[in-house]
């Protein structure tokens, strides 16, 4: 959300602007006489975010004793678009919730021919509702950098945990015992080295909007960066060979998933956009896109080791 730019899309959580349903037109969020307020309800009045006191109907004149400063943060912008992109986010964790407990109900079945399923499922409902909770703290610290960041480590963790649970279920893959240690081996590799360019990625993207809070034009943000954009993108390239090694290994074997094609498709993507971002002064639209195909490589590249688990 923050690499969209629509973070703030809603300035308070879990509603937006004090409603359910977000508003979509900026009368809904501006003062306006012989209206009707509703208590809690949140304005933009002066470049300032108000929350009305009680329930109310407005008179001719703007009367502050109705209303009190939002205490949280001072971020007073209202943008449609952005309103909307954030509360689609916030609805897809709704769903990602009830999945998560469906998850857990199902799983019951495991409990005694496979424990760790049922209680993974457990693990990761939790995870996820701390991950809600971060993200509550993210909206209200106004987007801090460091906050986002724990809140994408999170996410990156849920994503490993039900890549676990899930391969769990299914059996792993027909491969000899010699073999399967020795790609097993590489597999690990590349997780880490993937692991290691998110947390880097990350802490790229905090030096950015530091940057950007600093008032640094966006032309400039790779040179202010330092060692670790370079770090990061030379870095690259290791992870590039270990993995494209591991994959002509797994083509050689003839072990046949699903996921050996998508993570070859996807490094290339990736690899595409951060070409993009280092040559092109790192365009909005590139980042979220970056960041997306990245995630999505971690799922498949640990729902592939996870397969390649011993039978």
């Amino acid at each position: 959300m923050k690499a969209s730019g629509a973070g703030m899309g809603c300035p308070d959580w879990p509603k937006c602007y004090g409603y359910w349903i977000p508003p979509m037109d900026e009368k809904e969020v501006v003062w306006q006489a012989n209206k009707q307020f509703e208590s809690g309800q949140i304005i933009v009045h002066e470049h300032k975010l108000l929350v009305a006191n009680d329930n109310f109907k407005s008179s001719i004149e703007f009367d502050i004793l109705q209303w009190t400063p939002y205490k949280k943060h001072d971020y007073a912008i209202y943008k449609p678009e952005h309103t909307v992109i954030e509360y689609l986010n916030r609805l897809c964790g709704v769903v990602l919730g009830i999945m998560a407990i469906l998850m857990v109900f199902y799983s019951r079945v495991y409990r005694k021919e496979k424990p760790i399923v049922f209680w993974g499922s457990i693990i990761m409902f939790i995870i996820i509702l701390f991950e809600g909770y971060l993200g509550a703290k993210v909206v209200e610290s106004n987007l801090k950098p460091l906050k986002i960041s724990m809140h994408l480590y999170l996410a990156f963790l849920i994503l490993v945990v039900i890549a676990f649970v899930r391969s769990r279920v299914l059996e792993p893959l027909d491969v000899e015992e010699e073999k399967r240690k020795s790609i097993r081996k590489w597999l690990v590799a590349s997780v880490l080295l993937l692991s290691a360019q998110l947390v880097m990625g990350t802490n790229v993207r905090e030096t950015f909007d530091n940057l950007r809070l600093g008032g640094i034009i966006r032309e400039s943000w790779i040179d202010e960066s330092g060692w670790i954009f370079l770090v990061h993108r030379s870095f690259s390239l290791v992870y590039a060979a270990i993995t494209g090694v591991t994959l002509y290994f797994l083509y050689e074997l003839k072990v046949k998933h699903y996921a050996i094609k998508w993570m070859l498709f996807l490094m290339l993507l990736i690899i595409f956009t951060g070409v993009i971002m280092g040559y092109f002064e790192v365009p909005q639209f590139a980042r979220p896109i970056h960041l997306l195909l990245s995630s999505i490589l971690l799922s498949y590249s640990c729902v592939l080791l996870f397969a390649m688990r011993k039978k």
